[in-house]
């Protein structure tokens, strides 16, 4: 037994050593990443792009995985940029909704329907302040929520079971009317 752990940690030295891609903690795996719409449904005013990210990544510790971050955009940052990778990612019940990064900037193969425990959503808003390509969109109050920060002012939803600019970009609403977030797995 002894033996067999020595030969082990030897092989580990010896790939370290010979240079072979060794994943760390902090990379991403390989393979399909997942996207869901929170079951829950919030107003606006979340606590800012980190708070946001943080019930993305509460809801998300159903599936394990991670970390998660919201599809949100802010006057300074832009949604695309949150979102790492290259996909495809896939629904919670193995559909793909983006194939590849040139869709998740553009529009989704397949609408987004169900939520972090797999079960189907239907039709939804979601809060977005994003346009189609994954970029910030003003609305006449200013800044989305207030940088998602407050319950006054407007921003703009997607919708659920869309795969048209309406996924991403349908209308301004008031901050103060609940609505799901959109979470990506980076």
């Amino acid at each position: 037994m002894l033996g067999q752990r020595r030969l082990g940690a030897l092989a580990l030295v010896t790939l370290v050593a010979c240079g072979n891609d060794i994943r760390t903690e902090h990379d991403a795996p390989p393979g399909p990443k997942r996207v869901f719409i929170t079951r829950a449904a919030q107003t606006g005013k979340f606590g800012g792009l980190a708070g946001a990210d943080r019930i993305c990544t509460t809801a998300g510790a159903l599936l394990g995985g991670g970390p998660w971050k919201a599809w949100l955009s802010t006057s300074t940052v832009h949604a695309i940029d949150r979102i790492t990778g290259t996909g495809p990612w896939v629904d919670t019940i193995g559909h793909v909704v983006f194939p590849s990064r040139a869709e998740l900037m553009s529009l989704p193969s397949m609408p987004l329907y169900y939520d972090e425990a797999g079960k189907f959503l239907g039709v939804g808003e979601l809060w977005t302040g994003t346009a189609v390509g994954g970029t910030y969109v003003a609305t006449p109050s200013g800044p989305p929520c207030a940088e998602w920060t407050s319950r006054v002012g407007e921003a703009t939803l997607g919708l659920a079971a869309r795969k048209d600019a309406a996924w991403t970009a349908q209308r301004n609403e008031a901050c103060d009317r609940p609505a799901h977030l959109i979470c990506f797995e980076q």
